[in-house]
Formats: structure tokens, sequence, C-alpha cells
């Protein structure tokens, strides 16, 4: 997960000097795809043949980390032998997976307007250049990553999941709401921005250790894959609306309260999510 944050940290200044260069009569925005986007395709392809299917074939691990993870996953199957039966249909329309995905849906929705706007957002409500936005633009996700790190950790001592996906998200909720009353500066905007980036990246290793604490195995699976496929539409639907509003509002605040609309309402539907063990359908 750290990956997230780290390629925009890295990918923001990369792609401000990508965007300023005119190799071979080429503009640079074409050259940031070609740059940036042929690596993912091919290192995807070699996941396929380098990436193991099963916890014996990890090389990197030494043989007693190998057994210890081997063993904390069958204390896991046996703390939830009783979930066995569960079918990958009923694992999908058990109510907490339902409440997740629309959970996720939602925070994707306002996450993603951030993370495809920014630079745009950056440049238009300061003036930078391409190259200074880069910069600068990875300062909330240093904030993200930090935060991630941070999150996780006591969110696995604490054993606590919940609360630390909101107060993520609560956080990026009030950093854009004190925009609409304080006045406006380009450090007042970094500081949102920072807690934006720091709230939209934090709360993903809590929220994916929801799933499989009501699930095992192959329901688990099926529930991630599941939640994360259908919340995903959110990364269409929320920069789509925020897009539209800001042409036909000629502001982008419309837009910054459907962010914080999506946050407020992501947190309330994971905290509400049941807390009890899913029991099989018959």
């Amino acid at each position: 997960m750290s990956a997230i944050p780290i390629a925009y940290i890295l990918g923001g200044p990369l792609a401000g000097a990508i965007l300023g260069i005119n190799w071979l009569g080429t503009p640079g925005w074409r050259w940031l795809f070609l740059l940036e986007g042929v690596p993912a395709v091919l290192l995807g392809i070699v996941t396929l043949f380098v990436l193991p299917d099963r916890l014996t074939e990890a090389r990197w691990l030494a043989p007693n980390e190998r057994d210890w993870i081997a063993w904390r996953l069958a204390e896991e199957r046996r703390a939830k032998a009783h979930l066995e039966e569960m079918s990958i249909l009923q694992a999908l329309r058990h109510p907490p997976v339902i409440i997740l995905t629309l959970g996720l849906f939602f925070c994707y929705s306002g996450g993603y307007i951030f993370w495809f706007w920014m630079p745009t957002l950056l440049k238009r409500m300061t003036g930078w250049s391409d190259f200074h936005v880069g910069w600068m633009g990875a300062i909330p996700f240093i904030a993200g990553l930090i935060g991630m790190l941070v999150f996780g950790w006591n969110s696995d001592r604490t054993r606590e999941r919940r609360w630390h996906f909101a107060a993520p998200q609560l956080t990026a909720a009030f950093g854009l709401a004190i925009w609409f009353f304080l006045p406006h500066s380009t450090a007042l905007l970094m500081v949102v921005f920072t807690l934006i980036g720091f709230g939209s990246v934090a709360y993903l290793p809590a929220f994916w250790a929801l799933p499989s604490a009501f699930l095992t195995n192959a329901a688990a699976a099926a529930a991630v894959g599941f939640i994360n496929c259908t919340a995903s539409i959110g990364g269409f639907v929320g920069p789509k609306i925020f897009g539209d509003l800001s042409q036909r509002t000629g502001s982008f605040s419309t837009g910054f309260a459907v962010m914080i609309a999506c946050w407020i309402i992501a947190s309330l539907l994971v905290l509400v999510c049941p807390r009890e063990r899913a029991e099989v359908i018959s």
C-alpha cells in the first residue's frame, strides 16, 4: 500500500519535469504517458511470472519468517472455523460487505477528486509552473505516507479499524472545510492539501483489514475484490462530478463541498458497519 503515496511523491516531480520537454517534436504531455505508462505495463507483465502464488515459494523470506506467517494464517483459520462454509455469493450479499462497499465508494469519490485534480488546482490557484507544482504536490502525499505507516501500525496494535478509517477521512473533510472560513493564501492552501493528502491515504491499512475480520478464505478474497472493484466506480464518478460542477459554476467551491460530504458519509458508513462476525446465510 505504501507504493500508492510513494508513486505520487516521486511521480509528481517527475511529471513536472517531463511536461517541460519537447523531444522529437512531441509535446511533454505525450511523453508523460509514454515514460510513466510503459514501465507500469511492462512491470505488470513481469509480475505474472515473478510474483509467487504460494507462501512456500516466497524466496525473499527467511525460513523462520515463512514458518511464522504460516502459523499466523493457521491461527486465523482456526479462529474463524465456523465461517468456512460461507459461499462467495453469501459473502457478497452480507450486510457488512455492502456497507463497506458503499463507504469505500464515497471515500474513493472524494479521494480521487483530490488525486486527479490536485495538480490543476495548485496550478490555477497559485499560478505556479508545472515543475513547481510537481514538487509542491509531493508534500501532501508525504503526509499521507507517514499517516499510513503510523495509523497502520497503531491499528494493528490496538486491533481497532473503524476509527482508524474515519479519523483520516474526517481530517480531510475538516481540512477542506477550513478553506471556506479562513482568509485564502498559498500557505493555507498547502496546509489544507496536506491534511487532505493525509486523510485520503492514511485510512488504507485499517480499511482493508475489515473484510477479513468477519470472512475468511475464498469468501474474504471475493469480498475484497468486490468491494474494491465496485467502489472504484467512485474514481470516475467523483472527478467527473467535480469537473462538471467547476465548469458550470466557474468555481471550485461546490466541488469542494461534494468532497467534504463524501468523506463524512464514508466515515459514518464504516462507523455504523456491524461489528459482529458474519453468520452463514441458509
